[in-house]
């Protein structure tokens, strides 16, 4: 099943309102490299604001965001927590899951359009995943 990511008005001002912030400054000042660089960051982030997406499939977690893409074995997933957080992550709310995976910890956040219908769909998979 594909969840698309949970989209929130703090992280769009956040995303898009820095890069309208450069985008403006540049018209100000003439300066045609902050431009350029201001244009590549505006694709990029709806490139992202439009792709970032989460697919369970049998014994899979897999993360969709621009080109990037990160899949985890669900039976790795040690713990799933709510968190809010700004750190970079495919996710594009403020509110995420917090998923703890591997034998060494590693950690993916994770905002998808349904908490619980997804953290039942892992548990069904992995049912000794702890939720906190």
């Amino acid at each position: 099943m594909t969840y698309p990511s949970r989209k929130d008005i703090w992280t769009a001002i956040l995303w898009f309102g820095i890069i309208a912030i450069a985008l403006i400054w540049t018209f100000i000042n003439n300066d045609m490299l902050l431009l350029s660089i201001s244009v590549i960051a505006l694709i990029v982030a709806v490139w992202f604001w439009l792709t970032v997406r989460y697919h369970v499939e049998e014994r899979h977690l897999t993360a969709y965001y621009g080109p990037f893409k990160k899949s985890i074995d669900i039976h790795d997933i040690e713990k799933i927590r709510l968190v809010r957080s700004l750190k970079f992550s495919p996710a594009l709310a403020l509110t995420r899951l917090e998923i703890t995976y591997g034998y060494d910890h590693q950690v993916i956040r994770v905002s998808p359009s349904d908490n619980s219908l997804f953290v039942k769909q892992l548990m069904s998979v992995n049912p000794d995943i702890e939720f906190e």
